[in-house]
């Protein structure tokens, strides 16, 4: 293999690994009454489903650094304390 090629393969590897460790949950929660958090994301927030509170929770991702959480009692609800 060529230099330029390894490089190539060592720099695409590096890439999915800093990408795969700076993937994380941003909001999550919310379903039935239940504890719902958001964040505020510093990259590219990718939302996975968004139900009625009847249905099922919101959730998504944060493909970058999640700058602060903020959870609440209900989905609409008032602030707590974030747990974990």
């Amino acid at each position: 293999m060529n230099p330029i090629a390894k490089r190539v393969v060592v720099g695409g590897f590096l890439l999915l690994v800093v990408g795969a460790a700076t993937v994380r949950i941003c909001a999550d929660g919310g379903a039935m009454a239940g504890l719902y958090q958001t964040c505020e994301c510093r990259g590219f927030e990718w939302q996975l489903y968004d139900q009625t509170a009847a249905d099922g929770p919101r959730r998504t991702l944060c493909v970058g650094w999640v700058a602060s959480r903020t959870c609440f009692q209900f989905r609409d609800g008032p602030i707590v304390p974030c747990q974990g």
